[in-house]
């Protein structure tokens, strides 16, 4: 049997690092004002460890307060917090695995709120137009200071007994803010040619070096292409990348785009292209010489196996599909790689989560984040139990109590299972939702789970079953919006588009409805070539979306000719002719089909029916209260641990 590339060892200066994956640095939100390692992150990191990835990278370490950029982000800028970053490394290295960690300052792209507008800090007073924050240009007593900070950050970290440092110079952060042309507009000895604009970086790893000697691999994270007028281009990377290797680091991280102006290739979102960096990634790793790391909606094992063995790269940077499967390495490992919950992308449970300050989670994987909280416990006896609906919501309540030692039947009344993630997974760029269904549908059968298609239940089928305990995952009931004479028109709900069950003939669409559901609908019309007006009563669209997807959403349905009307409602419909009335005026237009996406009522028909029936009934997702599948899968854990 041929070797697995992704499992041959490789030294990064003089650590050998078991297998070819690194976990990336990926923002968390899991700590507290002094910047301390909390417990959530402890048992973050080590699940990951333990589902056996080569290097875990923290997430961004501050090394000065006025580099913050989220409250509940973790620091290195105080002697106080290496007692816990001692504990990290050493839970790491109790389950196996290797820590690396990720200094930084985000300049400009610090929060203004957090550190204060007048201690924003950059080569050159440019603002940040993702955050709106206005930066001062930092002295030269200032840069001195911070050279220091970054070399005490460092000696911390070194003293906790981290295995390898990190040091951006990407994504548009303080370091980079010195590199990019862009934002780097100083004529002193900071300023002006590449050389004098990598000045500042040297100088940190130079004060780093300083600090913790030789012995500590470094590696830098650098950006390929910033993806901004003005910015770095690959062949400012080739040069950054030679210098580096002239300077001695033992590594590179090649990654993309600033937070200030390129979001979308710094996070990676679904839309964004797949794996494009490997291309200039092999050019980076042939200027420099070096062992190079690459990131950028690596999903698949079979990709990243593809891109080491056509020496693209040397490591592959994995880091929100660890969120969604910590055991991707371990299941490859063992040539499961058919039941890795692949990253659909989606940003809801990462990204969206921490921004509402609640940590960063996984929309399909509702354990990230709450490693501390849950453990999934063998039962006191097997139980019977029987799982009514086979959406996000019954799966994971049904594969958590199998695997718990439960007897367990689900029963979907359609023939395919998914409910909500099957529907999702026919907008453009959400296929990513179907894998999802495959794997969530191969964990329940190895668990165990009897499934049943294309049945419907009664509540006189249910009591015959005599179950010990019945968890109702019955979704929602798509409301009608009440307009004037909308039954003369032709009209469907938004679902029956997005399940394939209505063949749209028609030419032109009116959605009414500007929700989540009511635009992925226009997106998936006008990408086959309908003409789609969208009405929604509020004055914004989306508003419940993360702000990333829903621009990149907003930017596609703009170039595809999507008409967007807000505080419209529909007065009146008729034949064809639909009447449209915003503020005092009204306005006339021909639609061939009107699709309704106003949201969903739970369909709370079984749980009527058996109330008082005297079985024990846990209802949960949209039957429960129509929410989003985050909640709904985590009600389903939380069903299937406590059944």
């Amino acid at each position: 049997m041929r070797e697995d590339v992704l499992f041959r060892p490789v030294r990064i200066g003089p650590l050998v690092v078991p297998n070819r994956i690194v976990m990336t640095t990926v923002k968390l939100g899991y700590g507290s004002l002094d910047g301390g390692v909390s417990e959530r992150h402890l048992a973050f990191y080590r699940r990951r460890a333990e589902g056996g990835v080569g290097l875990l990278t923290t997430e961004p370490l501050f090394v000065r307060p006025d580099g913050r950029e989220l409250p509940s982000q973790m620091g290195a800028h105080e002697d106080s917090l290496v007692t816990g970053l001692r504990r990290l490394a050493e839970v790491v290295h109790d389950a196996g695995g290797r820590i690396m960690a990720h200094l930084n300052h985000a300049g400009r792209a610090a929060s203004p709120k957090l550190v204060g507008e007048a201690n924003l800090l950059s080569a050159s007073p440019v603002m940040c137009p993702a955050n709106q924050g206005q930066p001062r240009s930092m002295s030269p007593v200032e840069i001195r200071e911070v050279v220091g900070a970054f070399g005490e950050a460092a000696r911390r970290v070194a003293e906790a007994g981290f295995d390898v440092l990190e040091i951006p110079f990407s994504h548009g952060y303080l370091i980079h803010q010195f590199l990019s042309p862009r934002t780097n507009l100083r004529r002193d000895g900071y300023g002006g040619n590449l050389e004098n604009r990598l000045r500042f970086g040297i100088e940190v790893l130079d004060g780093v070096r300083a600090r913790v000697g030789g012995a500590l691999p470094i590696v830098v994270r650098m950006n390929a292409a910033d993806y901004a007028e003005g910015g770095l281009t690959l062949d400012d990377a080739l040069h950054v990348a030679r210098a580096l290797a002239a300077w001695g680091v033992d590594a590179l991280s090649v990654t993309s785009g600033t937070m200030c102006e390129s979001v979308p290739y710094c996070l990676y979102p679904a839309g964004t292209p797949q794996a494009h960096l490997l291309p200039m990634a092999e050019e980076i790793r042939r200027a420099s010489r070096l062992p190079v790391i690459v990131a950028g909606r690596i999903r698949s094992p079979d990709v990243a196996r593809q891109a080491l063995e056509t020496e693209q790269a040397d490591l592959i940077g994995l880091g929100r599909p660890l969120l969604a499967d910590p055991d991707w390495v371990k299941k490859t490992e063992q040539g499961d790689e058919e039941e890795i919950l692949l990253c659909p992308a989606c940003h809801q449970g990462c990204l969206g989560e921490l921004r509402k300050g609640n940590g960063t989670g996984c929309l399909i994987n509702p354990l990230t984040g709450r490693e501390s909280e849950f453990r999934i416990e063998p039962a006191a006896r097997p139980r019977e139990i029987l799982v009514v609906g086979g959406g996000p919501a019954g799966l994971q309540a049904a594969i958590v109590s199998a695997r718990r030692g439960h007897r367990v039947s689900l029963s979907e009344e359609k023939e395919t299972l998914g409910g909500q993630l099957a529907l999702a997974a026919r907008v453009p760029h959400k296929e990513g939702f179907g894998d999802v269904i495959r794997s969530l549908e191969l964990m329940a059968e190895r668990a165990g789970v009897s499934i049943s298609r294309g049945v419907h239940l009664t509540p006189t089928d249910i009591l015959s079953r005599k179950p010990d305990a019945l968890i109702l995952a019955t979704g929602g009931i798509p409301l009608m919006s009440l307009v004037p004479g909308l039954a003369e028109a032709r009209w469907i709900p938004a679902s029956d588009i997005l399940d394939g069950e209505h063949r749209v003939e028609a030419d032109t669409v009116l959605v009414i409805g500007g929700g989540l559901v009511g635009l992925e609908v226009a997106d998936f019309l006008s990408a086959r070539g309908k003409s789609v007006i969208v009405v929604e009563l509020s004055e914004e669209v989306g508003h419940k979306l993360d702000p990333l997807p829903r621009t990149m959403l907003l930017k596609r349905l703009k170039e595809q000719g999507v008409e967007i009307r807000t505080g419209t409602t529909v007065a009146q419909a008729s034949n064809r002719v639909v009447t449209l009335l915003t503020g005092e005026e009204a306005a006339e237009v021909v639609v061939d089909l009107v699709v309704v996406a106003v949201g969903v009522r739970s369909n709370r028909e079984l749980a009527d029916a058996l109330a008082g029936s005297g079985l024990e009934i846990h209802t949960i997702g949209d039957a429960k209260e129509p929410r989003g599948v985050g909640e709904a899968v985590l009600e389903g854990l939380e069903a299937g641990s406590s059944v």
